[in-house]
């Protein structure tokens, strides 16, 4: 076949910013082509599900999508929708029944695609090519798909997902699945799936090893800034009898409630701590912090991506039953408090989301 030039964008942890910049690098190639054979340049753009729904940036490309200025003749959107933003299940991180809805404020089509079905996603992706080459509009394949691992190598899901979880540990992975269907097509023999997948996995072992052998010049960083000066300081102590009180709370959650197993670990250990009236971790002081304030009648809205469990699996304020994944906030439900204390999920949103909890 023909050899085709493609260049990936560099891509900022921002989620999504780099769309607007793959559209401007798009747009001046095209800008160097003589019409018709512009849009032989062709933009595609990779989204995680919770990201498109929640990005604004998404919204902005889209609204400039076929305007004169911006204009590429159509960009073709992959989303990789694995029904989780993190932590984050769909009902909490949008508002729309699919995460591509946002694209349609530009009519643009929506191919809805099993991603356990490697050949149906090869005939979607040809379909939505052939729109975009024909009509020169954007379109989106919505890939629904799972994750089968956590968010990260640290990360275990099944804190925040464990029915979830238990379903993608009894499925065969994709290519298992395939490899089954073209066996009973007579497409291929078991021996021939194995040697394929074996010269593949030695192929990605040897560039692995070529990139260790690689060596790379060390970069001096520049030298910190000077001190700004000393920061003030505030009495910010809570009598030890609320302290108290919001540690019992941590560990009073209903009697018929199914803690994860490794979640009763990490509480035996902050007990540990909090008895030898040491040094405590920083989830048991936020936790502390949060909980004296309500105690003392300060209500504390806390919301953001993952505010519930944390990042780092670290703070875990709202409980989830391993069993049947009902929720329990337990600084929530403190004896005697005159404060509230609520904790949100929110959808993947940076702009409006701080926007709306500085309002």
């Amino acid at each position: 076949g023909a050899k085709m030039h493609v260049e990936l964008v560099s891509n900022p942890s921002h989620l999504e910013t780099v769309n607007p910049v793959v559209l401007g690098t798009v747009r001046a190639l095209q800008d160097q082509i003589e019409p018709p054979l512009a849009y032989s340049v062709l933009p595609l753009s990779i989204h995680g599900d919770a990201a498109f729904a929640g990005q604004g940036v998404v919204a902005e490309c889209l609204a400039m999508s076929d305007t004169s200025g911006y204009r590429v003749g159509g960009t073709i959107h992959l989303i990789i929708d694995n029904q989780i933003g993190f932590t984050t299940s769909p009902e909490y991180a949008r508002s729309s029944q699919y995460c591509s809805d946002v694209a349609k404020t530009v009519q643009a089509p929506i191919f809805h695609v099993n991603g356990d079905d490697p050949e149906a996603c090869v005939r979607v992706a040809q379909l939505a090519f052939e729109y975009r080459q024909t009509f020169h509009k954007d379109v989106v394949i919505d890939m629904i798909c799972y994750r089968r691992y956590g968010h990260n190598e640290g990360d275990d899901p099944s804190y925040t997902q464990p029915l979830m979880y238990k379903a993608i540990a009894e499925r065969r992975s994709v290519r298992k699945l395939y490899v089954e269907t073209l066996v009973k097509r007579g497409d291929i023999t078991v021996d021939q799936a194995e040697k394929s997948l074996t010269d593949y996995q030695a192929k990605l072992q040897g560039a692995l090893e070529q990139t260790r052998a690689k060596t790379t010049e060390k970069v001096i960083a520049a030298k910190p800034p000077a001190p700004i000066g000393v920061v003030p300081h505030f009495e910010t102590g809570a009598p030890r009898k609320n302290l108290d009180a919001v540690l019992t709370q941590l560990r009073n959650y209903p009697s018929d409630f199914m803690v994860h197993p490794k979640l009763l670990r990490q509480f035996e250990a902050r007990d540990a701590m909090v008895a030898n009236d040491g040094e405590i971790d920083w989830a048991t002081g936020e936790a502390l912090a949060i909980g004296s304030l309500v105690l003392e009648g300060t209500s504390v809205r806390l919301a953001g991506q993952d505010s519930r469990r944390g990042t780092f699996s670290h703070r875990h304020s709202t409980l989830i039953d391993y069993l049947n994944e009902s929720r329990f906030v337990p600084l929530a439900q403190i004896p005697g408090a005159t404060g509230k204390f609520w904790v949100y999920d929110s959808l993947l949103s940076e702009y409006a989301a701080l926007g709306f909890e500085y309002g």
